[in-house]
């Protein structure tokens, strides 16, 4: 059962909490099952509602070929795109949750997967050259994607915690 207890004292370096190896696990697992739920939102509910899918290798692709004036192949923006999601945005979450930023265990994971979608439609998309948010273009992919964000970092914090809770004596 996932309660709003506090964590256990866990690894600091410089005073900030770290993720040990049964944390980094933990975040990759949940990572994992996060993306899973992303993946399946992102290209069923999203096609039908918004008339396609999400693309984030698209907007990876646009971000380097404006920023960095190349663009990655699908491939290498594909990748990209799963290890922020299995490895990048679940240690943001730890790193956030376990240092004082936290609205409780229940909440903090919607709200994490909810930030994560201003980090891409609101910082990324502007740095690749599209609108902020992707609100100009209608505002459909922005809930879809709002959303789809929301059931990942749900997702991806709920098992992290149930695994780091089995773990713990």
């Amino acid at each position: 059962m996932m309660t709003d207890t506090a964590a256990p004292a866990a690894s600091r370096i410089a005073g900030i909490a770290v993720p040990g190896l049964r944390e980094m696990i933990a975040l990759v697992v949940g990572g994992f099952a996060g993306l899973g739920i992303w993946e399946i939102w992102a290209n069923v509910p999203t096609a039908i509602v918004a008339g396609g899918p999400l693309e984030p290798p698209a907007l990876i692709k646009a971000l380097f070929a404006a920023r960095l004036g190349f663009e990655p192949s699908d491939v290498v923006a594909k990748a990209l795109h799963y290890a922020t999601g299995v490895v990048g945005y679940p240690l943001g979450y730890y790193l956030l949750t376990r240092n004082g930023v936290s609205l409780g265990r229940r909440w903090n994971g919607w709200a994490w997967g909810t930030f994560t979608t201003f980090i891409a439609l609101g910082i990324f998309a502007p740095l690749a050259g599209l609108p902020f948010m992707l609100l100009a273009w209608g505002g459909q992919l922005t809930i879809m994607s709002t959303i789809g964000h929301a059931l990942y970092g749900a997702m991806a914090a709920w098992v992290t915690e149930m695994m780091l809770d089995r773990d713990r004596p």
